[in-house]
């Protein structure tokens, strides 16, 4: 299938060549694929696509059908990103939700943030994963991938049905247990964090009938989240330690709503001299809200009145970073490349930076006439990624190790620290503007 130019198909051949190979056809691989059909270098270039799950219908997406448990929140770079492949109308047609408004308040004080881009402009879109897709899937095992040391062989892939299929790049896009980067042999730094993310659907009821906030709130065993898919329904993400998040699962709804909704509202932990030492300092601050000193209207969450059947689930979370996304015919992105705590929503957003930074790499390359698996062009996708993505990894694992205590010292730091930020407009809307500008 033609996209813009370049040839996305399906394997069918043993012993086949393609100029590229993707394994992983998730929201990275596919925007991957999308980026170098859409690549005018690419024009005469073969990429195949390998995955090996089945593409999820339109109908899965349509109003009344049951929304996704795993939702990503898309920034605008992002956007920006699926706009110019020409796709983005298409993943905005099927519920995806506007943001105006990023939340964030504490459970052990009364320090929050707020964060708004303006009245037409959004924070973030929240998405369903299975939308961000290209008309092209194959159902293909990957059984083993061999990658040479030199340019003067080709990489390698053989199927589990036997076909084998050589390729002058293989890109990496197969998640965090990812066949292709254990084949590439480079160095992997990875550790958990002894928590799991809980994520459900909930059903949800709003002081004015809107839902155009995503919450987030930091609790001792991690932070809770409820990004909005509708007026009425929202995704939750509930970090918390393996076995509360088990026993969570196991609780029947109306049980389970009461405990997400004390998580969201209690204020058993908050700290009395902490919030006095906040108010006082808010009463010095120039810059303070004209709603200082009482509860400004729309800073209360949303009550969760029930949870969607079988939409709980949970896996485990943690840290991990290839020391190079890159040898020779082989380049790895998104989770295959790196992993991070969900507490930001920017895991899928840095593989996304991934595809945009290789796709402008690759087609340097083939402009230039260049092996486009050769490390020569490829270090240059490296640098720029790790550049790009270790202080945002780095950053949100220290906000999550900040906010997993209830000591004393640690919470005043942090509140007073989140209330200043949060008081300073103008420098709070120059870091939004450069986050949502930056590539």
């Amino acid at each position: 299938m033609k996209l813009a130019g370049g040839t996305v198909s399906c394997a069918r051949n043993a012993s086949s060549y393609y100029d590229a190979v993707i394994v992983g056809g998730g929201m990275v691989g596919n925007a991957m694929a999308c980026s170098l059909g859409a690549n005018k270098s690419f024009t005469s270039k073969n990429v195949l696509l390998l995955d090996a799950g089945r593409s999820p219908s339109l109908s899965s997406f349509e109003s009344e059908a049951p929304f996704n448990n795993r939702v990503v929140a898309t920034s605008p770079t992002s956007i920006d990103t699926f706009k110019k492949l020409g796709v983005w109308e298409r993943i905005s047609s099927h519920r995806a939700k506007k943001v105006k408004r990023l939340f964030v308040f504490d459970s052990c004080s009364t320090s929050e943030i707020e964060f708004e881009r303006g009245q037409q402009e959004e924070v973030a879109y929240i998405i369903e994963n299975d939308l961000i897709n290209i008309d092209v899937k194959t159902e293909a095992k990957v059984a083993e991938c061999s990658i040479p040391n030199g340019l003067e062989n080709m990489a390698t892939i053989k199927l589990e049905n036997g076909d084998v299929i050589e390729t002058s790049l293989l890109i990496g896009a197969d998640g965090v247990n990812s066949k292709v980067r254990q084949s590439s042999n480079l160095d992997y730094s990875t550790f958990n964090y002894n928590q799991h993310g809980l994520v459900a659907i909930v059903n949800i009821e709003t002081s004015n009938g809107k839902n155009e906030t995503a919450w987030q709130r930091f609790t001792t065993l991690g932070p809770v989240a409820l990004l909005p898919l509708s007026d009425t329904v929202s995704g939750l993400t509930w970090s918390t330690s393996p076995e509360e998040a088990q026993r969570l699962k196991q609780l029947p709804p109306d049980q389970f709503v009461d405990e997400l909704n004390h998580a969201l509202f209690s204020q058993d932990d908050q700290l009395p001299y902490v919030n006095q030492a906040i108010f006082a300092l808010n009463r010095m601050n120039p810059f303070r809200s004209e709603t200082f000193g009482r509860k400004a209207e729309g800073t209360t969450p949303p009550h969760v009145i029930t949870v969607q059947d079988k939409s709980r689930a949970s896996f485990p979370l943690g840290f991990g970073n290839a020391h190079s996304y890159i040898t020779t015919r082989c380049a790895l992105i998104g989770d295959s490349a790196h992993r991070m705590h969900p507490l930001a929503g920017q895991g899928v957003n840095l593989g996304w930076s991934d595809v945009q930074i290789l796709d402008k790499v690759l087609g340097d390359a083939v402009r230039e006439g260049a092996d486009i698996g050769s490390v020569t062009y490829l270090r240059e996708y490296d640098s720029a990624a790790q550049k790009h993505n270790l202080p945002v990894m780095v950053s949100v694992d220290l906000l999550n190790r900040l906010y997993r205590t209830d000591a004393p010292a640690v919470v005043a730091v942090r509140s007073l620290g989140l209330n200043t930020f949060n008081s300073l407009g103008p420098v709070k809307r120059f870091l939004m503007n450069y986050l949502s500008a930056h590539r």
